[in-house]
């Protein structure tokens, strides 16, 4: 597997990545030409078997982190993916000296925060109504220690 930034050619397979989701709140192509705009904006893909089998899109707000979206393909599942995905953006944090990383996920997504506590992230709080004006969005904070800065 190889993490590599997102190239535009790997949007329309992201979107079929979304679409397998039920639910997930899905960006498509046009969402992720949008976040090449942003110059905040990290997008990154894991590629196994030739082809995008995940990825991830942060914003780097030193001294913050901001986890917008992560997602892997139904056939990639259980392979360490959504980790590698997860550790890349951890490096990016470290490098530029940010000292936590936020995020919200649905609080119906079980496995998303089981994967998100295993990396050591912390449930900070509740948004009621985030997701389609009825689920809850589940806030959670990873603090990066003074020496991994």
């Amino acid at each position: 597997m190889l993490i590599r930034r997102a190239k535009k050619e790997d949007y329309p397979a992201f979107a079929a990545i979304e679409a397998q989701h039920p639910g997930y709140p899905a960006w498509g192509e046009n969402g992720f030409e949008a976040e090449e705009k942003n110059r905040n904006a990290v997008t990154l893909a894991a590629e196994a078997e030739g082809r995008p089998a995940g990825f991830i899109n942060f914003w780097i707000l030193r001294p913050q982190v901001q986890l917008n979206t992560l997602a892997v393909d139904k056939a990639f599942l259980r392979r360490a993916i959504a980790s590698a995905l997860i550790g890349k953006m951890l490096e990016y944090a470290l490098k530029s000296l940010c000292s936590e990383i936020d995020l919200e996920v649905n609080e119906h997504n079980a496995a998303a925060i089981a994967l998100y506590a295993r990396h050591g992230f912390k449930v900070v709080g509740k948004r009621p109504k985030f997701y389609n004006n009825t689920d809850a969005a589940v806030l959670m904070r990873k603090s990066l220690r003074e020496k991994d800065l």
